[in-house]
C-alpha cells in the first residue's frame, strides 16, 4: 500500500512538472483568487523549477502566497527577487505593495524594510534618468529648428526631429518634424502627416515624451520612404475628434512646415492612428483637398464633427485603411458594414482585413512589414 501511494505521488508530481510554466501560473492565479494560498503557494513551487521563465510579478504573487502559508522567509526571498526584475519602478506599485494586507505577515520582518527602500532607490534613480532624458530631448528638439525659407532658398537642417507651434486662437499647439538623413533643402520631398490616437483619453499635448522617437513605427516610414513626417499633437480639449478648429489647425501646420522645408505639394499624405485615422476621413472627403492619398490604422469611419461624404473617396486619392477583427475599441463588425455599406460609392476606398493584432496591432515590432506594405501601395501612386 505504502509503495502505491509513493507511485502515485511520484506520478502526480511528474504530471504537474509536465504541465507548461503558463498553465502553472494560471493554476496558482485562480488558487490565489479562491485564497486557496497554500495550494498556490505548491504550484509557485514547482513552477520556479523552471527558472527561465519567471517574471517580476510571477515572484510577487507566490510571495503572498508563500506570506500566508507559514513560509515567510521564502515570500521575503520571492519578494526580493521580485524587486530586482523591477518591481516598484512603475507609478503606483510601492504604496500598494505597502498596502497590501495579504503581506501583512511580512511587516514585521527587517528585510520588509530594506527591499520597501530599494525599491524606492530604484524608482528614484528611473525618475531622475527619465527627467534627464525629457530634458535632452526637449533641447535637441527646439535646437534642430530652423526659420523658414528666404528668397525660396531652404534652409539646410538636421536629421531627426524638430519641434514646432501654431498658435490658433492663441492656444500653443506643438507638433513636431521629422527629417530622413537623405533630405536635401534643394529638391522637393513627399511628406506624410500622422495624427496619433488617444486624442480622447490625452489631457496634455506630450511631446516632451523622449519615447516617441522610437515608440511610433511612422517615424521608420520616414526613413524606408524618404518622406518628411508631420506629427501634430492633439488632446482631448483640442483634438481631431470633436473640435473642427483642430482639424483645420493640422491644414494651418501642413502650409507652416512648406515655409520651412521643400515640401513637394503634389505628394502630401495623411492619416493616422485610431481617432486619428478616423480624422482621416474628414480630410479625405473634403473637395478639393490638397492630399494625394490617405491611410488609416484601426479607424472607426464615423465622425463626432459630421457625417462623412463618402462620395468624395472618389477623387483618384487612394485611401488604405487596415482593421483587425479582434479591436478591443471599435468592433470589427460595425467598422466592416459601414465600409459594406459604401464601398460601391467610395472608390478609392482599399479596406484590409488582420484576423489578430488588436487596436494597437502597428506597435507589435512585427507590424513593421504590414505597414510598409501599405506605404508602399500608397506612396506609389
Amino acid at each position: 500500500m505504502k509503495k502505491l501511494l509513493t507511485g502515485i505521488a511520484i506520478l502526480i508530481g511528474q504530471l504537474c512538472f509536465g504541465q507548461s510554466y503558463d498553465d502553472l501560473m494560471n493554476q496558482a492565479g485562480e488558487a490565489l483568487q479562491k485564497k486557496n494560498y497554500c495550494k498556490a503557494f505548491d504550484i509557485f513551487q514547482t513552477a520556479f523549477k523552471d527558472s527561465t521563465k519567471i517574471g517580476t510579478y510571477d515572484f510577487a504573487y507566490a510571495a503572498i502566497a508563500a506570506a500566508n502559508c507559514n513560509a515567510e522567509s521564502l515570500a521575503l526571498t520571492w519578494l526580493k527577487k521580485s524587486q530586482q526584475k523591477g518591481l516598484g519602478v512603475n507609478p503606483g506599485e510601492i504604496d500598494f505593495i505597502s498596502n497590501d494586507s495579504s503581506l501583512i505577515k511580512l511587516h514585521s520582518y527587517p528585510e520588509w524594510t530594506n527591499i520597501l527602500g530599494e525599491m524606492q532607490k530604484s524608482l528614484n534613480q528611473k525618475q531622475e534618468k527619465q527627467k534627464k532624458l525629457i530634458a535632452e530631448w526637449v533641447k535637441t528638439i527646439n535646437d534642430n529648428r530652423i526659420t523658414p525659407k528666404t528668397n525660396n532658398n531652404f534652409k539646410k537642417p538636421k536629421a531627426g526631429f524638430a519641434l514646432y507651434y501654431t498658435t490658433p486662437d492663441t492656444l500653443k499647439v506643438p507638433y513636431l518634424i521629422y527629417v530622413p538623413k537623405n533630405y536635401n533643402p534643394s529638391k522637393p520631398i513627399q511628406a506624410v502627416v500622422y495624427l496619433h490616437g488617444g486624442v480622447v483619453s490625452t489631457e496634455t499635448f506630450s511631446f516632451e515624451n523622449p519615447e516617441l522617437a522610437t515608440g511610433e513605427p511612422i517615424f521608420s516610414v520616414g526613413e524606408t520612404f524618404n518622406a518628411i513626417i508631420i506629427y501634430p499633437f492633439g488632446k482631448k480639449d483640442f483634438g481631431w475628434v470633436a473640435q473642427k478648429k483642430a482639424f483645420e489647425n493640422v491644414l494651418t501646420i501642413i502650409k507652416n512646415v512648406q515655409q520651412t522645408y521643400n515640401v513637394d505639394k503634389s505628394r502630401i499624405f495623411l492619416g493616422g492612428m485610431s481617432n486619428g485615422g478616423t480624422a482621416a476621413f474628414w480630410f479625405a472627403s473634403q473637395k478639393p483637398n490638397i492630399f494625394k492619398g490617405f491611410y488609416a490604422f484601426s479607424a472607426m469611419p464615423k465622425l463626432k464633427i459630421g457625417d462623412i461624404n463618402f462620395k468624395n473617396l472618389s477623387q483618384g486619392k487612394a485611401f488604405y485603411s487596415i482593421n483587425t477583427k479582434d479591436d478591443d475599441a471599435f468592433k470589427y463588425a460595425d467598422v466592416y458594414s459601414i465600409y459594406s455599406s459604401h464601398k460601391t460609392e467610395a472608390k478609392d476606398w482599399h479596406f484590409d482585413t488582420l484576423e489578430k493584432g488588436s487596436h494597437g496591432f502597428i506597435y507589435d515590432p512585427n507590424s513593421i512589414k504590414i505597414i510598409n506594405s501599405l506605404f508602399n501601395k500608397l506612396l506609389a501612386k
